[in-house]
Formats: C-alpha cells, structure tokens, sequence
C-alpha cells in the first residue's frame, strides 16, 4: 500500500504509526465543545454515514474509530501500518476522561464511495460530577440542533469490553444518560463494538447487556447485534507473535465487513425525535423546579400569615385598650439576584415579569427567540401562573430568590397599610381581615372560638394553595407519561430523579393509579442497577432542594 502523503510518522513500528492532517474547526463557535475534524477533501456526492460511539474510558473506545479510519482507508495487516485521527493524551487524573470536548470526525477518502462522520462522545459518568456528564448531554443537543450540526444519524455504537460480566455503575449511566436523548425509533440503529476479544463467544458481555435491559438491534438467535476486535491493531510486532497479531487483525477485519454491511442496510434516523425528547423533559424539570419554588413560596407566606395571626391572638387585650404593640414577623420575599458559579448553559435563566417567577432555569442556553423557549407552547409560559405570552418574560443572567427577613411591625403599622386606598399590603392580608381586626379593636366584647376571618381567609389560601399544587402535580404526571412514550429509556435517570419529590405529593392527592405507574417506572430503573447513578442524582436533587429552602 502506498504511503498516506497526507499524514506524520509518529512512530516507526512495525507497525509505523500515522496521524492524519486534519482541517480542523468548532461547530459551535466560542463555546468551543464541539470539535470536527475533517480528513480528505469534502465531497458531497459521496454516500455518507453518520457514527455515534458511546463508551466509558478504557473500553478502547478511541482505538475502535481509528480501526474504523483504517478500515475505510483500506489498510491492510500486510502494510505494517496503522493511522490514526484521534490525539491520545493521557489525563492526570486516570478516572477522569481524556476531554470533556465532543469530536466530529469527518473523513473523505477518494478511492471509497463512502465518507464518515464519526462522533466521538467522552468517556464520562463520573457520579461525583454530575454537571460534567449533564455538560456533554447538553453538546450533543447543541450538536444536533446547530445549524451546520448532525441532523441525522445512521448506528449508535456502544463500546464494551468482551471479557465484562456486568456493566458498572458508571456504564449504566452513560448508556442511559445518551439513550435517554433519542427516541423509539432509534432502538434499531444501536449495535455493540465488543473490545479486548481474545475471539471466543463473549457469553459474558452478552449476559451483562440482557440483564441491564439495553435496547438494541438484535440478531436472528434473538442476541443484541455485536461485533468482535482485539484492540491490538497498533501494538508493536514481534515476528515470534506475528500469527497472534495476524489472526486478531483477520478477526477485526471480518467484524469491520459485517458491521458495514449492516450499515448500509440500516435506515437513517433523524435526530428531530430527540430533539423533541429533550423539549419535553425541559418542559418537566421546569415545572417540577417551578412548583417547588411555588410551594415553598406559599407555605411560607402562611408561615408569615400564621405569625401575625399569633401576635393578634397574644396581643387581644391590648387591642381591647387601643394600645399600639410591637411583634416581629418572618417577611417572605422574592429578590432578582445574579446567576454564579453556575455551568455556562445554566448562566441564563427565563423569567416572568408579571408573575416574577423562574420558568426556565436550569439548560435554558439554546433559545435565541424567547418564543422558541421549551417552556413555550402556542407563544405562551406552559410554567408561570397565569401562563403568560413569551413577551412578558425576559431571560437574563438573572433570577428570582426566595428570602426571608425578620420585620419588627406595629399593630398601628398593620393598620396604616390597610388604610392605603389601592395598596396592596406587604404582609398577605387583604381589605376584609383588616376590617375584622379594626372591628376587634374598637368593639371586642368577648373571647370567641369561632374561626375569625384571618383563619377564614388562612384556610382558602391553603386551599388555593392545594388546588395549584394539584393542578402542577397532574402537569408533571401528563409530562412523564408523554416522556416514557417517546423516549427510548423512559427509566433513565435524568427523569428519575423527579420522582423522589413528586410520589409522596401524589401519595397526598391519592393518587393509587399514578403512584403505581410510576412506581413501576423507578422499579425498572432500580432493577436495571441504575441505582448507583440515581441515588446521586436523588441527593443531587436534594441538595438544590435543601438550598433553595436555606437548609444546611
């Protein structure tokens, strides 16, 4: 075979190895998360296939794309060589991946019909940096989404060991957090890449795959649809061994044959379905981040109810004489405060100005039209109370918080407030329970058990309180039974981790049907050892909850 002119010894060998020049570029321009790297002089006459490779760090992930480049270059054993696309660093830190960076390699070879587009996704699913693995879930949107992006995708490329028996915690999560983004459609077009092969049936691996329940393309003896390599393409040669490295090469060449035939008899899938998917689960992590700022923002206007209510009650006999009296009440407020320290898709948040609430907080990065917002339907808030029109809402490095402040107040001050023609108080009263307390002031003839028109007017706030929770509860529910019908992993964690908040509140409502299926949903999960991840991002949850709620 002839020398790669457009290449750089890197290694004499046997067998040399090459880097391949590429033009390189970002597809999302100064974010600069979405490499593409281009071999070879575009053509778009050429048949193109588009390669997701999905694998946790060490399954030799990088070493099957470079077995792919070589395949498509025609490389054979017998030219003692071996190039390469990819730049191999080694991390400092071995548990962590290599990039947090998506690479698209697009590789045009003259003498072959077809050209690749391969999409190398790190090896991440680290549970104690949940953002980081968030982070590349939000490129590979961006990548699909972008303009010049991918728009479609021929096979989805799960990468594993042969000799594993069971898939860790941390392949669980990556399988899951990628599959989670595609929809139905896709279970097809997902084969497995087994690594490290010594060419021996991988009974193991095969068992580990049925038991973690991963949607794949399954073959005519109903096995997931697999494909064998030694991982051993590029080691030095020692001519004692040369009938080992032989065998292994012939072994990966003939799973390179048979994986592209496969591929050029699958059906392309558009990635519009994920898309789709990942509106839909925004759309229900605002609400349920929504509804908790809702719910805790009116428990606490009662709290602050409740203590005015107490020092009225503690403080009759002086309202008896007309003596003004001092009492201290926890005043809950809403302040627009700065985003920090946050991850760059979560530095902007949309917000309701007439409602002043957080519709889209968290990932809200992509929309440059407001009204293209997720949380956006017909021009109009699915979120905020009143549902306003994406006109009413701004998204800034700004959001509402929840505070709050112990004021001293007087009962003459309560007085004067609702004395105001037109004012709204500050504290929660309205005209009718100042009008109660005015009456008791000049005329209170006795002590009365009766519920008094601040609990009359306490009691329907809870209600309306109930009512809404109700009526976010049924969104949330309706939005998670929409996910698990189009999503291909309805179990994954990402819409989970919802559940640990949302069950009891549906337990409240009675709930017995809703409760069961999405029961059975978290069962699923937790039976497919998804556990180790969700217990994180449960804690996760929480610890934003017990944030937001100003716990320790």
């Amino acid at each position: 075979m002839a020398l790669h002119l457009n290449s750089v010894l890197i290694d004499k060998g046997p067998p040399a190895l090459y880097r391949l020049n590429t033009e390189r570029k970002y597809i999302d321009g100064t974010n600069k998360k979405v490499r593409q790297w281009i071999y070879g002089q575009r053509d778009r006459n050429k048949q193109n296939k588009v390669i997701l490779m999905v694998g946790e760090t060490g399954t030799g992930k990088t070493t099957m794309i470079n077995t792919m480049i070589n395949y498509i270059l025609g490389v054979k054993f017998e030219d003692q060589e071996f190039y390469q696309i990819t730049e191999e660093t080694k991390p400092k830190d071995q548990s962590q991946s290599q990039t947090s960076e998506i690479t698209v390699y697009e590789v045009f070879v003259e003498e072959n019909p077809t050209s690749l587009t391969i999409i190398d996704t790190p090896g991440y699913g680290n549970t104690e940096e949940h953002e980081k693995d968030r982070e590349i879930s939000e490129y590979l949107i961006r990548l699909f989404s972008d303009e010049d992006g991918i728009h479609n995708i021929d096979v989805v490329c799960l990468v594993m060991k042969a000799s594993q028996n069971r898939l860790t915690d941390k392949e669980f999560y990556i399988f899951h957090s990628v599959l989670s983004l595609f929809g139905r459609d896709i279970e097809e077009n997902i084969v497995f890449l087994l690594t490290h092969s010594e060419g021996g049936p991988p009974t193991d691996v095969l068992n580990a795959i049925k038991t973690a329940a991963i949607p794949c393309r399954r073959d005519e003896r109903n096995r997931p649809v697999h494909f064998l390599f030694s991982n051993q393409q590029k080691q030095q040669r020692d001519e004692e061994y040369e009938h080992i490295y032989r065998s292994s090469w012939e072994m990966g060449e003939r799973s390179m044959n048979q994986f592209f035939t496969l591929l050029g008899r699958m059906n392309r899938k558009s990635v519009q379905m994920t898309l789709d998917v990942l509106k839909e689960r925004r759309r229900l992590e605002a609400c349920v981040n929504n509804l908790v700022e809702r719910i805790s923002y009116k428990e606490s206007k009662t709290e602050e109810l409740n203590q005015i209510q107490e020092a009225l009650r503690q403080n009759r006999d002086k309202i008896k004489r007309c003596e003004n009296f001092q009492f201290t009440v926890n005043r809950v407020v809403k302040e627009k405060v700065l985003i920090e320290n946050e991850w760059w898709w979560n530095r902007n948040a949309t917000c309701c100005s007439v409602c002043e609430e957080n519709c889209h907080e968290w990932g809200c990065w992509w929309a440059k039209d407001l009204s293209w917002c997720s949380v956006m339907e017909n021009n109009h808030c699915t979120v905020c109370t009143r549902k306003c029109h994406y006109s009413k809402h701004i998204k800034e490095n700004k959001k509402y918080e929840m505070r709050k402040k112990p004021v001293i107040m007087t009962f003459d001050k309560l007085k004067r407030e609702y004395e105001r023609t037109g004012d709204h108080p500050e504290t929660s009263f309205d005209q009718n329970i100042y009008e109660n307390t005015k009456k008791e002031h000049e005329s209170i003839e006795k002590e009365s058990e009766d519920i008094t028109k601040i609990e009359k007017t306490l009691n329907h706030e809870l209600e309306e309180i109930q009512k809404e929770k109700s009526n976010l509860l049924h969104e949330a529910y309706k939005i998670i039974m929409s996910l698990s019908n189009i999503t291909l992993k309805s179990d994954s964690a990402f819409t989970l981790q919802h559940l640990d908040f949302l069950i009891p509140r549906w337990k409240e409502e009675g709930k017995d049907e809703w409760i069961k299926n999405l029961e059975d949903l978290r069962k699923a999960g937790e039976e497919r050892k998804n556990k180790g991840a969700l217990d994180y991002l449960v804690a996760f949850g929480r610890q934003k909850w017990n944030k937001f709620r100003g716990k320790n």
